[in-house]
């Protein structure tokens, strides 16, 4: 019976040791498990970085592709033209029409431009509309800023500066208050004032304007001008009265 004994315990001894054999090498596969996770875990943060990069590179194209468009990179110093060309524009404008204006220069698909204005609503809000439906003070106030503007965005790029600005009937289907600020507006053009914070005018840089008014207009107008000469036209003949 104590053999008996002695070869069970010997057996159960033997089981023990397998058992504990069997925990250790599980211990250590947990471990190699536990490790195998945890890189699997970096690999995919890894991954989700290399996504993120991905999808902000192709972001990144795609806004490119939208920029340069189909001629590439003369389309895009075009768009940037045609933005410094509205912003100026803008400035002038606001002047002009005590900020009831905008003006907006977009480049279509073809490369050409397209101008909308947007009309200022008693309510504060703003309403966009076409160019030909504007009013005739509303469309010469856009008219004029515009060539000023592009006048201005010349002499900053180009470097095309003159002295001299001549103007023809610039206050036609203007009324008064109008042409009165079109007076003021040349006054800070002769003056090289900046007409807000960011723009200013800034690239002319005029020292004579030459406007051709109607009498009427011209009477109205004297305070604005050093000298006013006149034209008399007679039996076919012209006579200019310098004013002195």
């Amino acid at each position: 019976y104590l053999n008996n004994l002695k070869q069970l315990e010997a057996t159960a001894t033997g089981e023990l040791q397998v058992c504990r054999n069997n925990l250790e090498m599980a211990k250590e596969s947990r471990i190699r498990a536990k490790q195998e996770l945890d890189n699997m875990i970096q690999n995919i943060k890894g991954l989700d970085l290399d996504r993120e990069l991905a999808r902000s590179q192709s972001a990144t194209m795609s806004n490119i592709s939208d920029y340069f468009g189909a001629r590439g990179i003369q389309t895009y110093v075009l768009q940037n033209t045609i933005l410094a060309l509205q912003l100026v524009t803008q400035s002038y404008l606001d002047e002009l029409s005590d900020g009831s204006l905008r003006l907006q220069l977009r480049l279509d698909e073809g490369d050409r431009i397209s101008r909308r204005a947007s009309v200022l609503n008693p309510d504060g809000s703003w309403v966009e509309r076409p160019l030909s439906s504007l009013s005739g003070g509303q469309w010469r106030r856009c008219s004029l800023s515009l060539s000023l503007g592009f006048s201005d965005l010349v002499a900053r790029r180009g470097r095309l500066c003159s002295s001299l600005l001549v103007l023809d009937e610039p206050l036609t289907h203007l009324d008064s208050k109008g042409r009165d600020n079109v007076g003021k507006l040349l006054r800070k053009v002769i003056r090289n004032q900046s007409l807000n914070d960011n723009i200013g005018i800034g690239g002319l840089s005029v020292t004579t304007i030459i406007i051709i008014l109607q009498d009427l207009v011209a009477e109205e107008l004297s305070e604005s001008f050093d000298r006013i000469d006149e034209v008399i036209k007679h039996q076919g003949h012209s006579t200019v009265v310098v004013d002195k």
